[in-house]
């Protein structure tokens, strides 16, 4: 039934745009027929329509919003007869006519299909499509305009004819001249923001137009400004934001040098619409701002990474000598937050100690030891406990996952980069002379080391490759451990790797 009803009502659309649309005698005819009445306020906004039968009817209310001196924007709030249902929709001229009674009838018709041949019909479903208000967004332009209106009367910034340059606040018209001591001049200048330029290029037109820069003493570009057919187009240079707007301020092409008003007007616009001017002690202080926020949010990277920095502890060489100082490591890159895509880096990383510590003469050195050296070195924890760390040759996926001690989930991951054997320095779990179980500390993935084997093995399951990771294990640990009893074990969780230890030392 409602697909019967569909092409009724697409059908009656069609034969509708077919129809010539004219408004006579307070009727909408489609060619010559009268569909519909039609009655028009006082103020030349609203219209009602009314079927010929007096069936049903709309009324359709003409809203329009000025939102430049050459933009405007247009639209029709059309209500049911008590009100109830409202709905907001476009208008624009979908012929050339000067009868709004007949413009709106002909969007109504043309577009909604809800002014037909049979006359005003297909209300239901018209109001029962979800449309946003515009008259909502108009308000929020309206607010946006006070708030720029508000911008622009607190406005502080002067043109400087004579030296082109411009200010942030009020300085005399003669100043930089013999009339001021220099720390007055001093003071002048201490309020320049950026200078400007003003000139006619040719660009890509074929003749000449107006082009307004504006830059910072240091010279770099900040705002370029274009005109295009009585228009100014903005480009506010770091930040790729453009802007168009129609000049209040003339500007006398022959007369260049006669542009403050005409700038100050770009100044302001295109401040408001992000380009912040400085002046070169505002902008030492906002310098030493940044740097400081991003030294404490380097600080909170380093104290949330996983890496060791400054910590009391041991090393012990190949040779078995130990060695005692402050330890750091990275096992990842710290990347300031906002600026990175929220991924571990695990490239170089995990590879090189650095301890301080007194060499025989007492006297504090750095040393540097590669986890190629297979190395041991080991944290001593408030508690007086060790945590201790092995250098493994192994290979190990790049993965980055939360780094929050929650078990892996190893069944889930999937399109892991590939990575080649190297040494790196791993977290011991538990050591035995049969198998050994360490942790890479970024991922949070585990190896497995039997003594027989020169690499580590890391237990990294990948989604749909369950069984290939199985046999690969199973060719690591040799024969002794069955098929069946290496599928039984549980790989997302440090227990199960356990278990496998506990099996694995059993069959040998």
């Amino acid at each position: 039934m409602k697909k019967i009803l569909f092409l009724f009502i697409l059908s009656t659309s069609l034969f509708s745009f077919g129809q010539k649309i004219k408004e006579d005698d307070d009727q909408i005819l489609f060619d010559n027929v009268a569909v519909a009445k039609v009655e028009k306020d006082k103020a030349g906004t609203q219209f009602k329509y009314t079927s010929i039968n007096n069936a049903n009817a709309i009324i359709a209310t003409l809203k329009t919003h000025k939102i430049d001196a050459q933009n405007s924007k247009s639209w029709l709030v059309v209500t049911n007869l008590d009100g109830t249902k409202t709905a907001e929709v476009d208008f624009a001229l979908m012929s050339f006519t000067l009868n709004y009674k007949k413009a709106v009838a002909e969007i109504l018709a043309k577009k909604y299909n809800i002014i037909t041949s049979n006359g005003v019909e297909n209300l239901d479903v018209f109001f029962a499509e979800e449309r946003p208000s515009i008259s909502a967004e108009i308000e929020k332009l309206k607010e946006s305009a006070k708030g720029l209106e508000k911008d622009l009367a607190t406005m502080n910034y002067q043109v400087f004819r004579r030296d082109k340059l411009i200010f942030s606040g009020v300085v005399p018209a003669d100043a930089f001249t013999d009339r001021y001591t220099q720390e007055q001049n001093k003071e002048f200048m201490s309020k320049v923001v950026a200078k400007y330029d003003v000139s006619m290029k040719q660009n890509s037109s074929p003749y000449p137009v107006l082009n307004v820069e504006i830059a910072s003493l240091s010279g770099r570009v900040l705002v370029q400004a274009v005109e295009r057919g009585g228009k100014m187009v903005v480009a506010l240079v770091e930040s790729d934001k453009t802007f168009t707007y129609v000049p209040t301020a003339k500007i006398n092409n022959a007369d260049l040098a006669s542009s403050e008003s005409f700038v100050k007007e770009l100044v302001d616009l295109s401040y408001v619409n992000g380009q912040k001017y400085m002046t070169l002690m505002e902008a030492e202080v906002l310098l030493k701002a940044r740097e400081a926020d991003k030294t404490a949010k380097l600080d909170a990277a380093k104290l949330n990474s996983s890496n060791i920095y400054d910590k009391k502890g041991y090393v012990i060489d190949q040779k078995g000598e130990k060695l005692e100082g402050v330890l750091s490591i990275d096992f990842e890159k710290i990347v300031i937050p906002n600026s990175s895509n929220g991924m571990v880096d695990l490239d170089g990383v995990g590879k090189i100690l650095k301890v301080v510590a007194k060499n025989e003469k007492g006297d504090f050195k750095y040393y540097s030891f590669k986890a190629k050296e297979n190395v041991l070195f080991s944290i001593v924890n408030d508690d007086n406990s060790d945590t201790k760390y092995r250098a493994l040759l192994a290979k190990v996926e790049e993965v980055a996952v939360p780094k929050d001690n929650s078990a892996l989930d190893l069944g889930a991951m999937a399109g892991l980069s590939l990575a080649s054997a190297s040494w790196k320095y791993f977290k011991e779990v538990q050591i035995t002379d049969k198998m050994s179980i360490y942790q890479d500390i970024p991922s949070n993935s585990y190896v497995i080391k039997i003594p027989s084997q020169e690499k580590g093995f890391q237990i990294l399951i990948k989604k749909g490759k369950e069984e290939k990771f199985f046999a690969k294990l199973k060719e690591y640990i040799g024969g002794s451990v069955s098929s069946s009893d290496i599928e039984k074990i549980d790989y997302s969780n440090v227990n199960g790797l356990k278990d496998l230890v506990d099996l694995y030392s059993k069959s040998i």
